[in-house]
């Protein structure tokens, strides 16, 4: 369940993945998921809102993800995040178990690698943001059987030992939640 926060998705980038803002409502303190693309809706609802958007979390390094870094590090004093070796532009290297404080709000980075050597999920009061790892009814592409298996297994282990209630936010296609995914996803048998 969503508790305590602003959180709004945009379509961002060439190939229009999702993108998502989520502020703590106590400082207005935010951050972008994401951040394949920048536009005058994204400006506007930070302005609107008065967030002060300090962060980029970058659940891995593909272009379309990264696109944006120029646009929002041109706007906002922002510090990106993400798995090591992901995104050049990230200065802080995750490797899974941090915690980053956006305001009030306590993130908990997950490694969900397979997709990307590195990829990074992020957790935060009931909402898990999983990028290309997990999508509804889908997971992101590999490059091998070796790293479909270690996807699989990184999803069960961080992803999957969430609530069934918890949402889940990928960068492409509808939201889902961690049950409906564990119980109907065919990639994850």
């Amino acid at each position: 369940m969503i508790t305590n926060l602003i959180l709004r998705r945009f379509t961002v980038g060439s190939l229009g993945i999702n993108g998502y803002l989520v502020a703590d409502p106590g400082t207005m303190i935010g951050v972008f998921i994401d951040p394949g693309g920048f536009s005058e809706d994204i400006e506007a609802f930070i302005r609107e809102r008065q967030i002060l958007l300090n962060y980029l979390f970058f659940t891995h390094g593909h272009w379309d993800h990264t696109e944006g870094l120029p646009d929002f590090e041109s706007r906002y004093k922002v510090r990106g995040y993400a798995g090591q070796g992901e995104v050049s532009g990230a200065k802080h290297q995750l490797r899974g178990g941090e915690m980053v404080d956006v305001g009030n709000l306590k993130f908990q980075s997950l490694s969900t690698p397979g997709h990307t050597p590195h990829g990074i999920s992020f957790y935060v009061s009931g909402c898990v943001f999983t990028g290309d790892t997990l999508m509804c009814g889908s997971v992101g592409g590999t490059g091998s059987a070796k790293a479909a298996k270690c996807q699989i297994e990184h999803i069960r282990k961080h992803i999957f030992t969430l609530p069934d209630e918890t949402l889940v936010f990928p960068a492409h296609g509808p939201m889902t939640t961690v049950g409906v995914e564990r119980y109907a996803n065919p990639f994850c048998y």
